[in-house]
C-alpha cells in the first residue's frame, strides 16, 4: 500500500488542514507545490517540473534535504501537475491525494481538473484537497464521509456520466445521466455522516464544501 500526496501550486492550504490528511508514504511536489509542502513542514521526496515558480526559500529547503529533483525544460508539452501524476503512477500507488492546485489562473485550474480525473489513473482512488473543498474522483462506487448539511456537487469529467446514483442526500437520484454541459448534479446536501455515490459508466468529480452548511 503506497499512499502518495501530490502537492500542486495555486492557492495555499493551511498546515492544519494538511496535517489532518495523515502521513503519506511518498510526497511529490509539482514546482511551487513545494511551497505549500514547506509551509506545513512536509518533506518532499520528489520535486518535478520546470522549476519556474518555486520560491527561493523552498528550493533552499529542497537542496538541504534528500529530495530527488526531476527538472524539465520550460518548453515541455505537459503541465507540472501532469508530470507529477506520471511520477506518482510510476510508484504503484494505492491512493493519490492531490493537495492545492485551486484558484490562480483559470486555464491552469481547468487543466488540473483534467489531470486529476485522468483515465491514466482510473485504477487508483484519487482525491483533491483544497482549503475549502475536498473533491473525489468517483468511478464505480464510493462512500464519502460527510457531516449533515454539507453542500456537495457532482461534475461529470471526461464525458457524460451514466447510471449515477446518490444516496443519503436531500436530493437522491437513481440511474441518472449527468451531462458535461448540464447542471443536474450541482448543489446537493448531505443528510447524515456519509453519502453514497455510484457511477455505472464514466466518472464524476464529487466536490464537498468543508464546513459550509446548506444555509450558507
Amino acid at each position: 500500500m503506497t499512499v502518495v500526496h501530490v502537492f500542486a501550486g495555486g492557492d495555499p492550504v493551511t498546515p492544519e488542514r494538511i496535517e489532518r490528511l495523515g502521513p503519506p508514504d511518498l510526497v511529490i511536489a509539482a514546482d511551487s507545490g513545494a511551497d505549500i509542502a514547506a509551509a506545513a513542514a512536509v518533506t518532499v521526496d520528489i520535486l518535478v517540473g520546470d522549476l519556474d515558480s518555486i520560491s527561493a526559500s523552498a528550493m533552499e529547503r529542497i537542496f538541504d534535504g534528500e529530495t530527488v529533483i526531476e527538472a524539465h525544460s520550460p518548453d515541455k508539452d505537459a503541465t507540472d501537475l501532469e508530470l507529477a501524476l506520471e511520477v506518482a503512477l510510476r510508484n504503484d500507488p494505492s491512493e493519490i491525494v492531490f493537495v492545492g492546485g485551486g484558484g490562480g489562473r483559470l486555464d491552469h485550474l481547468l487543466g488540473n481538473v483534467g489531470v486529476i480525473g485522468s483515465p491514466a489513473a482510473r485504477h487508483v482512488p484519487a482525491s483533491w484537497v483544497m482549503e475549502r473543498e475536498t473533491a473525489y474522483v468517483v468511478r464505480g462506487g464510493r462512500t464519502i464521509a460527510t457531516t449533515p448539511g454539507m453542500v456537495f456537487s457532482l461534475i461529470p469529467i471526461g464525458g457524460d456520466a451514466h447510471g449515477v446514483h446518490i444516496r443519503h442526500a436531500r436530493w437522491e437520484i437513481r440511474d441518472a445521466s449527468l451531462q458535461v454541459h448540464g447542471t443536474l448534479g450541482i448543489s446537493n446536501v448531505a443528510l447524515g455522516m456519509e453519502v453514497e455515490i455510484e457511477v455505472a459508466d464514466g466518472a464524476v468529480l464529487a466536490i464537498f464544501n468543508q464546513g459550509r452548511p446548506a444555509s450558507a
